[in-house]
Parts: structure tokens; C-alpha cells; sequence
């Protein structure tokens, strides 16, 4: 063979075995480093996929995504329950936890609510007092030389105390309405 032919086969070789690579290429491309969402709800990376089914590419995506367990169909025409349902059941009485264990639970779940409540309501009447009814006293760092105040700072301290304190109610009065699905 001349070194023209011997070129010419090489180039015509390497040309198919692009051509082949390229086109597996292209029937399997993904994108590892970009989600796309599809107008089904379905997300993927597969860029023949995005294409097929005009997908739009999601910015700065963290998604995690889930398969649920698939439930196997039942039977038809079984007239007793299903071997999920006997296995449910068996799951179900697994996770029971004796009576006594959760009067336990119960009562150490009460006694740390009303520990907390306790908290809260000490909590409440320091900021109670210290907000003397709308009237706290003022604080150095709110006085002028020469005996004059800053409103603005004392207004401001003054609704920051009165939110504290709506909080502090709020959060009491969702310890006793937890409180009351434990009983005593």
C-alpha cells in the first residue's frame, strides 16, 4: 500500500469511529450538573429528555428526589385480606409500645411541659415588670447631656419590650393547650 492509502484509511476509520461515538453520544447524554423540570412535574438530566419534552432548566436546584414504595395491586377476586395487609398489621403492632412505657412517656413529656411553662411565665413577669406598663424607665444610653431624651430610641426599645411580651404570651398559651392532650 502507498502512505497515501494507508493515510486515507486511517482518516476513514477514524471518521467512523467519531461518527459512532458521537451518535451513542448523543442517545445518552446527560448532564449531571443540571436539572431540568419537565411539564409533567417530572424532573431530569437526560438532555434527549429535555428536549422530547421541552423541559426548563432549574437555577440553582437542590432537588432531592424520592421514589415511593410500590405497592403491589391486589389480587382480583381474593376475598380475604392481602399479604400487605397481614404485613401492615404485623408493622403496626410492632411500633405499639406497651401501656405502661407511655404513661411513662406521657408523664415525662407533662413534666417537661410543665417545666417550660414555669420558664415562660417567670419569663413573662420580668418582662412585665421591666416594661411597667408601657412606661420602662430610660436607660443611660437613651439620655442627652443636659437632661433631654432620645424618643426615637426609647420608642423603639419600648415596642421591641411589647413584642417580647406577645410572644412570651403566645408561647404560653400554646405550653397549656399541649398540656392538655397529657393527662395528669
Amino acid at each position: 500500500m502507498t502512505p497515501f492509502v494507508r493515510l486515507t484509511v486511517r482518516y476513514a476509520a477514524f471518521a467512523v469511529f467519531a461518527a459512532v461515538a458521537g451518535a451513542s453520544a448523543a442517545l445518552a447524554q446527560t448532564d449531571p450538573q443540571r436539572v431540568y423540570r419537565c411539564p409533567d412535574n417530572s424532573y431530569t438530566n437526560d438532555l434527549s429528555e429535555v428536549k422530547e419534552k421541552n423541559c426548563k432548566l432549574i437555577d440553582n436546584a437542590n432537588v432531592s428526589i424520592l421514589s415511593s414504595p410500590m405497592v403491589a395491586p391486589k389480587a382480583a377476586g381474593s376475598g380475604g385480606r392481602s399479604e400487605d395487609q397481614k404485613a401492615g398489621s404485623n408493622v403496626n403492632q410492632a411500633a405499639r409500645v406497651a401501656p405502661s412505657t407511655q404513661k411513662e412517656r406521657d408523664a415525662e413529656a407533662r413534666r417537661i411541659l410543665e417545666q417550660e411553662l414555669q420558664q415562660q411565665q417567670a419569663r413573662l413577669e420580668q418582662q412585665s415588670k421591666a416594661y411597667n406598663n408601657g412606661q420602662p424607665d430610660y436607660l443611660p444610653s437613651e439620655r442627652i447631656v443636659g437632661g433631654g431624651v432620645k424618643g426615637g430610641e426609647y420608642a423603639q426599645r419600648v415596642a421591641a419590650m411589647k413584642d417580647q411580651i406577645a410572644m412570651t404570651q403566645a408561647n404560653i398559651a400554646a405550653l397549656q393547650r399541649e398540656l392538655l392532650k397529657y393527662p395528669q
